[in-house]
């Protein structure tokens, strides 16, 4: 899905007439940088023809007489930023937009109802592809299907209790009827639901990705295809030596239908867990993970709670207010810090724990992919994506490797790199321009001087350091 250009534009602009097109819009002497491999095209002038890139030169673009001219001289030019883990709602559409994030993928949302008629995230999907809504082209989950433990009622239709492997069938049929682009599976699905859904996705011709089951486990969901995880949750069981007996505390607490149990278990005790890490079963699941074509996507940002540094922290008044009075709650402060661990300082550990994960992951070939899991606490459209950037370069990453992984990589696993993820002719015009180098410090994808959505410039920019 996407907004307003057909297949049939983008093949003939690739293929044929591209670079004799009349161009609408006109980037000149801007350095573009080819994200593919993360090397700079210096004095580029970009030409656009009805929201489809149509040449990169390095002189004067033909037949730009009346085309809408932008001098790119000491300026920076990237594919539009790609949100892989987001739930998010109307308000939050054209703040991801400013940030420079023009596609994202919804990973099922508070009241996303799927009747055609209700605003939810069907709606906006299609009013987004039809012109009538201003925002990111988005890829849906529609429903998060979990095992069969109470939900708050506030999250009713956010999660689907799944008890059954017939249920579980029933449920991907919803997804795939209602026009949801995967399935996404959850922490507490009983083994054979979990194979049941996996099953029926598959003759859906439907991915699934989300959360790995705790009782299936990562390398077992590899091997069933699932496509990509999420938040490296309970990944240290199956990376400690005593893998049985963590998997069992984990069954444990699931059978105690508690909404937040299996949470509290894989995440408290990630330091104990990690105590017992074993390099040669890492190696084992990297290699899993690799050979499967799994990607991960670690959102470090909603795993790393500013309170723990600075106690007063607050998010950013001015995007919270623009947010509605749901999605202002939930990105607000509440609870303890620490949650769901003991202290502070195992806070910090957990979370250093994991981005050295995310590092050693990188380093061993495995993709890792770039989400942020806005709306949580802290994590805003948009500029949590510039924040995951700086911690995956602290991760170990280089810049031009963070940015590759929130464009073109980011593509691939949404099936569509023929179309967006870098700067290329044939592929459509969403893009950033920006006032400083992202290969030599990944903190100027935040000077954002403009966004093309479309290869129609977006008004609402700001500064991300604002």
């Amino acid at each position: 899905m996407f907004r307003s250009i057909s297949l049939t534009m983008i093949a003939i602009l690739a293929s044929t007439g591209a670079k004799a097109q009349q161009p609408d819009l006109v980037i000149a002497n801007v350095n573009v940088v080819d994200v593919e491999n993360g090397v700079l095209l210096p004095d580029r002038t970009v030409s656009i023809s009805n929201g489809v890139i149509a040449s990169i030169d390095g002189g004067e673009v033909a037949n730009a007489a009346s085309a809408e001219i932008v001098d790119g001289t000491g300026r920076y030019l990237i594919p539009g930023l790609i949100d892989m883990h987001v739930h998010t709602a109307r308000e939050g559409l054209p703040i991801l937009l400013e940030y420079g994030v023009t596609t994202i993928r919804d990973m099922g949302t508070h009241f996303a109802p799927l009747e055609p008629e209700a605003r939810g995230q069907l709606a906006m999907r299609s009013e987004i592809e039809n012109g009538a809504l201003v925002g990111p082209e988005m890829f849906l989950a529609l429903r998060i299907l979990d095992g069969a433990v109470p939900r708050n009622p506030r999250f009713a239709m956010h999660y689907a209790a799944v008890a059954t492997p017939a249920e579980g069938r029933s449920l991907v049929d919803q997804v795939a009827d209602a026009g949801g682009d995967f399935v996404k599976v959850y922490t507490d699905l009983d083994p054979d639901v979990f194979e049941a859904i996996v099953d029926q996705s598959k003759k859906r011709n439907l991915k699934f990705a989300g959360h790995v089951p705790g009782q299936v486990g990562y390398v077992r969901a590899a091997e069933a295809g699932i496509h990509t995880v999420e938040h490296l949750r309970g990944i240290f069981i199956d990376l400690s030596s005593e893998e049985e007996r963590w998997r069992a505390g984990f069954t444990e607490a699931a059978a105690t239908l508690t909404a937040t149990a299996t949470y509290q278990f894989t995440n408290a005790n990630i330091p104990a867990m990690a105590a017992t890490y074993d390099e040669a079963k890492a190696q084992a699941l990297f290699a899993t993970l690799r050979e499967n074509r799994v990607g991960v996507v670690p959102t470090l940002v909603v795993l790393d709670d500013p309170r723990w540094r600075y106690p007063s922290a607050r998010p950013d008044p001015a995007i919270v207010e623009r947010l509605g009075p749901i999605y202002s709650r939930i990105v607000s402060v509440s609870g303890r810090s620490a949650f769901p661990h003991d202290s502070v300082a195992d806070a910090q550990l957990s979370y250093q724990l994991r981005s050295k994960l995310v590092g050693d992951m990188h380093r061993a070939g495995v993709d890792i992919l770039v989400g942020t899991d806005y709306a949580n606490p802290f994590v805003l459209p948009g500029v949590s994506m510039h924040e995951e950037l700086g911690n995956l370069v602290r991760a170990g990453f280089s810049p031009a490797d963070a940015l590759k992984a929130a464009t073109f990589v980011n593509a691939r696993y949404l099936d569509a790199q023929e179309r967006i993820g870098s700067i290329a002719e044939g592929k459509e015009a969403d893009l950033v321009l920006l006032d400083a180098n992202p290969l030599e410090d990944i903190a100027a994808t935040r000077q954002i001087a403009a966004v093309y959505v479309n290869g129609k410039r977006f008004e609402q920019v700001r500064d991300a350091q604002d």
